[in-house]
């Protein structure tokens, strides 16, 4: 299967999600916060697209929530945090399909700026 990552990147991957990855909670839940919003969380993405990206972080609601479960006003901060922080901070908004998704359970927002 094709992948965003580097090889050793995509290895290390691997090997995380085998040794079972939600032992210790959700890999999302306990990310450390690079920026945080009332409802919204920026963190890192321990396991970056590094063929692509120079900077690779995450936009996570702060509460543990599918997309399903996101309230008016979590959306109505959303749209304003894209405008607000993210167009200006970053290139690219990547949403993985249910097909491919490494957390269902946390709904996330792959955001990108590309290597130079």
């Amino acid at each position: 299967m094709a992948t965003l990552r580097l090889d050793e990147t995509k290895a290390a991957y691997d090997a995380y999600q085998l040794e079972d990855a939600f032992k210790n909670g959700c890999p999302l839940c306990n990310a450390p916060t690079v920026h945080a919003f009332t409802h919204w969380r920026i963190v890192k993405n321990r396991f970056p697209y590094d063929k692509i990206a120079g900077i690779h972080d995450m936009l996570v609601p702060s509460r543990h929530i599918t997309e399903k479960e996101i309230s008016q006003e979590e959306w109505h901060e959303l749209a304003n945090i894209k405008n607000d922080y993210v167009h200006p901070n970053y290139q690219f908004i990547i949403e993985a399909t249910h097909k491919v998704k490494s957390i269902p359970a946390h709904f996330h927002l792959h955001l990108i700026v590309l290597k130079d």
